[in-house]
């Protein structure tokens, strides 16, 4: 049975590629609002291709519409409200590289998940929340104040006891300007040697000169090449005369002098050599080393805390001589008979137990959750707005994040446009609000350490447990 065709009514759908009819205009309006297969303004009675279009009318157009969301078109009365609307709903993906294994983060709290829970193959748990540690104490100590001037004291005899002269013995320039006349008059005959001097004798003359000897023209050819400077002296000539010829540089037929290791010549001779390192007085190393012993250490790159690291860790900096006693490196006046009792004491009692946040005050049990609560800009906390949020992400992940607020990438092209006033009726300048949001990037401690490689690796497991053996990294 034929399908039964419907007949065409008075108005049709004005939406390209729309073949139906409605009897009156308010139908055929309200079929095009509610349609999802048509990109409609009401408001204005406007068609549009698609719904980008539909929504950047939208914003520019404040005189019919209120605050539009460039991105979806929805309407909202205060700026406020958009951009709420934007944080939440329309999140910009971030791409953070994890420092150690390299694997990469669309989120900051992911990125932190991975370092404090142990999920980095290269960066441990203890180490992560270590540069969190060195963070907070190296705050403490910037503020200056007592704790600053108690962590001197502890450090003073030490630093007292170091002694870098090299050279030693006194300065003596000065003794003989006094008596220099004096010193002058005094001779002293130079000593000399009891032995006699070996007789040497000459068995038979030199061997003739190339140019005295007859030697062949292919010989005294190459007795006349230099590979020297262009200022050099040759000997030699065709007629069998020593003659002194300057010369230049062999030359082409263009007249260009030739060098023999002028461009690239010693990288094509030797292609696998490594580059002439500095001079070690010229390296950081030496900069650092020379700086340590006219300032102290730096407490800014080095755990000299951290029992973990013994490049950086002297317990002895922190010993007390008068009453033989180990101090705390912390802000801690606690003292011990040996060593071990300071690093027990140091991994046990100076460890981040739960984070705090600074705005709304809450307390969180790890850092991917006050990570997370930072992260999200929809939430009552004011904390990701405030001035001075990347000192304290800077400070919460221990130097692994930073974070800096931009203009969203969908709304740097951000046009101004004439429109119509509604109070005074008269055209004027327009400029739609631009989103902002926040662009968190990988950072670097500053008391970084570069991992050493993996020595040796036993089993093929990814999750294998790293270990030290011998001075290198090894797995299991």
């Amino acid at each position: 049975m034929p399908a039964s065709l419907e007949p065409i009514k008075k108005i049709k759908c004005t939406y390209e590629d729309c073949d139906l009819s409605f009897d009156t205009e308010k139908q055929m309006r309200s079929h095009k609002k509610y349609s999802s297969k048509h990109d409609y303004c009401a408001v204005c009675n406007m068609d549009f291709e698609s719904c980008d279009d539909l929504a950047m009318h939208k914003v520019f157009r404040p005189d019919n519409h209120n605050l539009a969301c460039r991105i979806c078109g929805d309407e909202f009365k205060s700026k406020s409200g958009l951009n709420r609307h934007i944080e939440l709903s329309h999140k910009i993906d971030q791409k953070l590289p994890c420092l150690g294994c390299g694997e990469v983060f669309y989120r900051a709290s992911l990125m932190v998940e991975h370092l404090e829970f142990g999920h980095c193959q290269v960066v441990t748990p203890e180490q992560f929340l270590g540069h969190i540690v060195h963070k907070h104490l190296v705050t403490e100590l910037l503020k200056g104040g007592s704790a600053y001037d108690r962590f001197m004291q502890k450090i003073s005899k030490f630093d007292a006891a170091q002694d870098y002269e090299e050279e030693g013995g006194i300065d003596v320039n000065d003794v003989l300007d006094d008596n220099e006349d004096e010193a002058k008059r005094v001779r002293y005959d130079a000593i000399q040697p009891e032995a006699t001097p070996v007789e040497v004798t000459h068995l038979g003359s030199y061997p003739p000169l190339p140019s005295q000897s007859g030697a062949s023209s292919i010989t005294a050819s190459m007795g006349r090449m230099s590979l020297g400077r262009a200022s050099e002296t040759v000997v030699g000539s065709e007629n069998g005369s020593a003659a002194e010829s300057s010369t230049k540089g062999t030359s082409t037929s263009s007249g260009r002098q030739l060098k023999p290791w002028a461009g690239r010549t010693s990288a094509k001779l030797f292609p696998g050599a490594k580059p002439t390192p500095p001079p070690c007085e010229f390296s950081i190393e030496h900069h650092d080393h020379q700086m340590e012993q006219e300032h102290g250490i730096n407490i800014m790159n080095t755990r000299f805390w951290d029992p973990r690291s013994p490049g950086d860790f002297n317990p002895e900096r922190f010993y007390d001589s008068v009453i033989q006693l180990y101090f705390c490196p912390f802000i801690c006046e606690q003292t011990f008979k040996s060593i071990e009792e300071m690093d027990n004491h140091i991994m046990s009692s100076h460890r981040i137990s739960r984070m705090k946040c600074p705005s709304c005050l809450k307390y969180y049990k790890s850092v991917t959750a006050l990570m997370a609560h930072c992260e999200s800009r929809g939430a009552k906390c004011q904390v990701n707005k405030a001035d001075d949020f990347n000192i304290f992400l800077n400070k919460l992940t221990g130097g692994f994040l930073s974070v800096e607020e931009k203009v969203r990438p969908d709304h740097l092209h951000n046009p101004t446009v004439m429109v119509q006033d509604v109070d005074t009726g008269r055209m004027a300048p327009y400029t739609p609000p631009a989103a902002r949001y926040l662009q968190y990037s990988a950072s670097r401690p500053v008391d970084w350490k570069e991992p050493g490689k993996v020595a040796a690796q036993i089993g093929g497991k990814e999750g294998a447990e790293v270990f030290e053996y011998k001075g290198r990294l090894a797995k299991c």
